[in-house]
This record gives C-alpha cells, structure tokens and sequence, in this order.
C-alpha cells in the first residue's frame, strides 16, 4: 500500500461562463520516504492538487465531483474539517506555500508565529514552544535563531523567510511535505541551499514528499519520481531519470526541449554611440541603529558603480538577493535620489536635470517591473494601464489612444478586446506581456527589465524572451536587464555586470562571462544552476554562508567570507579593478598579485 495515493480525482471549478474542469487524475502512487515531483505550466492544476490533499480548496467555486485522497489507507476526503485541523494538518501533512510573505503575518514576529503553531498543535505551554521553535529554526540551519524568533518577516531575507516557512511545516512533525514551487523566487545560490536542506530534513525524518515545480531542471535533481501534468491530467509518470531520458508525450518533449533549447544571443562588435554612462554611482540609505537610537548608520546599497552602454546593447545585471541590483536601476531612473556620482543619458547628466526635463527623460528610459500583479493598478483597465504614460507625455483624444493601446496589445500578442479587461483575468504571462506594452507606450530609447520572467512557467517565459529580443530588433531598443536566472540573461545579454554587495565584481562581454568567469563569485554563481538529467541533490553546488550585511561589511575584499580562495591579504585590504582585456574586467586580489582565480 503506497503512503499517498490519488484516485480518480475530479475537481472542477464554477464560473460565469459555466463548469470549467480543473483536475481530472486517474492515478498517482508515492511511497513513504520518496520524492514525487509534479511538473506543468501555470494554470494546469498543480496548486490546486495540493488545496485538494489538504482539503482547503475554496468551495464553491471550486467542487471536488468524485475521487480518493488516501492517505495510508484512509480517504481524507471523507473526513470533516475538524478531524482534518486536529489530526492531518500540521501533523500528518504540511504545506510549504509559494509566497513565504503569503504565509507569515507581516504584524507578527516569526517567533510568535511559530510558538502559536506549536502551541496549538502539540498542546504545551509557552516557555516549552518556545524552546521547541528553537530547535526547529536551529534544525533549518537557521544562525542565531534566538534573533530570528525576535524578528518581523520583513527584516528577513527572501532565503531565510523560506527557511522559516519550513521551520513552521516541520514543528508538528509532519510526515507528508507538500512544496509548492519552494524556491521560485529565491536566487541560483540560495535555491540550492534550500533544495540541499529539504533534501537533508527528509531523510533524517523519513519524510515524503510532493515537490511542485515548472522548473525540469530542479526536479532532475531533487525527485525519485515525477508526474507531468497538462490541462489537469497526468498524461506521464514514473522515474525521474526514464522520464527526462526517454520521454514518451509529446508535451513533455517540448517541456524537455524548452529546457534544453536555450537560444544564444548573437554575440556582434557594437560601435554604436554611447547611450547611458554610469560613473562613480553611489547609493547610501541611513538607518536608525537599534541599540542606539542617536547613532545612524549607513547602508551601501550601491557602493561606486560604474560602466557604459551602447545603443542596441542589452547589459546584463546578476548576483544574489540584497546585492544592489533593483537599487542600481532605480537610482538610475532618479527614483533614489543619489548619495553620489552620475548618470548620463545621450550626453545630458540626468542629476543636474530640472524636474521638467527628468520628466522628458523619463519619456525615453521606461521599465518593466518583477511581478506584474504587483506593478498593474488592479482597480484599471487594460487600456488605462496601457495609456498612462501617454496621457503623461503626449495630447491624443480618446480615439487616437485606444487605437495605440490596440496596436500595442496586437505588437506583444494580446487580444484587441484585452483592453477592456482587468488584470486579474490574465494569466502570468499574459500580464507581464501587458507590461511590457504599457513600457513601449512612450515609445522609450532604453527599457529596463526587472525580472522580467521570474514568476511564469517555462513556456511563457520562452514566448516573452522571444516577443523581448522581437520588440529590442523592431524599436532598436537598448536594454538593462535584472535576473537570478542566469540562462535568460546569457540568452538576452551582451554584455554582463556580476554585483556583490553593492559593487560590480566582474563585468564584461557575456561570451567571455559565461564561457572563462574569472571572479570566485561568477564561478559560484554558475555552478549553483541545476543541470537536466543530472540526478541527485548533490549534483547542486551550494555557495555557503549568507550575504553579509550592507550595513557593516566585512573588512578588506567583501567577498572573502565565503570564497574558497581567500587569503589573508583578502581579509586587510580592498580589491582594485584589475582589467583582463579592454571589456573584462574583475575586482579580485587574487589578479592584482597576478595568481590565478
């Protein structure tokens, strides 16, 4: 008898325009201490199988018509929700969310959170949760948990409030782990220390686990077995490897080969005029120090940045979570205002600029932001959204607006009457085309691209990647493009700043980046990717150790802390730009002594 086992499961959901079928599984089987994965496009049902297991699908609208849920043995959807809230949840099965801040209370401290489950769960007093929430964080490897249990979610990075949300799954003991999408939207590097992590925590609890993923490269090295799901059905399953090596759909050969089949940029010596130059660029934020509330301290978000950008050119910006990268841009476009240095565009330093004349500016530089759930007023129409920035630049009348609007949805792949929709009827994909519209709108010279595929399936991402390098061809665009995911920007780029800490550490053409990376970081980023076909969690290159504080960095390389290669001398003194070629160049002691890095 499998620990887990789905039945015939139908589940539908109610709608306006009828009764819309969600689920429809004939079977999945995972045994106890295994790792199943579910893969598919957004859209497709994997969240919803996972409401479904715990019963905490919203019905109406959503019906569950016929089917089994058995968990050793017992069909969990005969139960009633109060057995479900005083025996299975949190005790048998546990959820990990997709969304860390979806789960924690922002008004809360993770500790009382935690100590709150705990309580209601294991029915013991306050000073014995207390202790127990500590050994769950300490479990997590979470450092100095007494701290962190003092802390609010917000004070927390994107990596250690994933940790916490594990801490909160693991505190009742559960023995089925449900992780819906657990790392979307984590870094390369934190991603594979919180897949190590899991991986590490089943085993020494036997867990079972049902991993939720879009992404075929991190199920090839987390799961034993994987299920493909498409429009609500499993239409393949069976073992990691045998699926990835000899798939038999067709759809999940196109899933293999969406992964595989990375587009490269076409690498051309561009002696375009310069566009953008960025010199000495200085960001400092002052915050109050807790321990002493005189005392403000400075925080060195973008710490003397500098580079070039051609027209035509796309500049790649990578590195970790809390790296300075969103910063970078947003001082850029003025919406920070600079502790220092300067921006200029096509020959005019935008901080010397009068309001009048930014606003001009601000014509011809536009971006696209990460979540277009977050960026699109959800309260507008399409065509409102999409007209703002003419109604800010331009005098069209009504006509004249909704016939831009309309070429412009037609120009990314959208529907004429998308115009009279709201965001909340599009898909993923289908809102960042609309942002990516709504950017083109003033008819922009530069366009930065924040994330611009980090919350959509591997599908919509290939389509968005394709209408970008379309629009960049069709408008003679120029780029700056921000993301985690290092395979979209060695699609897209031309070149590629590497950031640590506020600092560009590396920076050069992406042929030379991707193919000899010089800098111990870049080399850590690139082997942080998880691989197709390589099976095993050990396949994954973890890079140790947090990001340290911008606040109070460490002394001498800011790197030194976690790189294999330190010295002493990385400890004491600060690295000097060290140039390999004329556009490659590393900020690593390691070349101003002349070794190899």
């Amino acid at each position: 008898m499998a620990f887990l086992e789905i039945k015939n499961l139908k589940v539908n959901h109610h709608t306006f325009e009828g009764t819309k079928n969600v689920l429809d599984i004939e079977s999945i089987k995972i045994e106890k201490g295994t790792t199943y994965g579910i893969v598919g496009e957004s859209g497709y049902g994997k969240t919803v199988l996972a409401l479904t297991i715990l019963k905490l699908l919203q019905c109406p609208p959503g019906e569950i018509e016929k089917g089994e849920i058995l968990l050793e043995g017992e069909n969990i959807l005969n139960k009633k929700q109060k057995y479900l809230e005083r025996e299975i949840r949190g005790k048998k099965i546990a959820m990990i969310f997709q969304d860390p801040m979806s789960t924690l209370n922002p008004v809360f401290t993770v500790g009382y959170q935690i100590v709150q489950v705990i309580k209601k769960n294991k029915n013991i007093n306050e000073k014995e949760a207390e202790k127990e929430a500590v050994k769950v964080l300490e479990i997590v490897k979470l450092a100095d948990p007494e701290n962190i249990m003092k802390k609010y979610p917000h004070q927390l990075s994107g990596g250690q409030r994933q940790r916490i949300i594990i801490a909160l799954a693991l505190s009742c003991g559960a023995e089925l782990l449900i992780a819906d999408e657990p790392t979307r939207n984590l870094d390369v590097t934190i991603q594979a220390s919180i897949l190590k992590l899991l991986k590490e925590l089943q085993e020494k609890f036997n867990m079972t686990v049902l991993f939720i993923a879009n992404n075929l490269s991190l199920v090839s090295a987390f799961c034993d077995n994987i299920g493909i799901l498409y429009k609500g059905k499993i239409i393949e399953q069976g073992r990691t490897s045998e699926i990835i090596d000899s798939p038999k759909e067709h759809y999940t050969k196109q899933l293999i080969e969406a992964v595989k089949s990375k587009k490269k940029r076409t690498e051309q010596i561009n002696d375009n005029e310069v566009i953008l130059e960025v010199k000495n660029l200085k960001k400092y934020f002052e915050v109050k120090n807790e321990l002493s509330k005189k005392k403000v301290l400075k925080l060195k978000a973008v710490d003397d940045v500098s580079f070039e950008l051609r027209k035509g050119e796309v500049l790649g910006i990578v590195g970790e979570s809390g790296c300075g990268k969103s910063t970078l841009v947003n001082t850029i476009l003025k919406l920070f205002e600079p502790t220092g240095g300067k921006v200029i565009f096509e020959g005019e330093d935008i901080y010397s600029l009068d309001k009048k004349s930014i606003r001009n500016i601000r014509k011809d530089i536009q971006i696209v932001f990460q979540d277009p759930y977050w960026s699109l007023n959800p309260r507008w129409l399409v065509k409102d959204i999409i007209s703002e920035p003419i109604d800010v630049h331009e005098h069209l009348n009504s006509i004249e607006k909704l016939e831009r609007v309309d070429a412009l949805l037609k120009m990314v792949g959208l529907k004429e009457d998308a115009a009279f929709k709201y965001p909340h009827e599009f898909s993923g994909g289908e809102r960042q085309r609309i942002a990516i519209a709504r950017s083109l709108a003033s008819e922009p010279k530069l366009v930065i691209l924040d994330e611009p595929t980090s919350s959509i399936d591997v599908f919509s991402q290939a389509q968005i990647l394709e209408l970008l390098r379309n629009l960049k061809d069709k408008f003679e665009l120029t780029n700056i493009l921000i993301s985690h995911d290092l395979g979209v920007v060695n699609q897209m780029s031309n070149k590629i700043a590497v950031m640590y800490l506020g600092k560009i550490v590396e920076f050069g053409t992406a042929d030379k980046i991707f193919e000899f990376p010089q800098h111990p970081y870049t080399k850590a980023l690139f082997n942080s990717i998880p691989k197709l076909g390589k099976e095993g969690i050990e396949s994954l290159v973890t890079l140790e150790g947090n990001i340290p504080s911008p606040i109070n960095p460490p002394s001498g390389c800011s790197f030194h802390t976690r790189c294999k290669n330190a010295t002493e001398e990385c400890k004491k003194r600060k690295p000097a730009i060290t140039y390999l070629d004329k556009e490659h160049y590393v900020s690593c002691l390691l070349f101003e002594e002349g070794h190899n890095a």
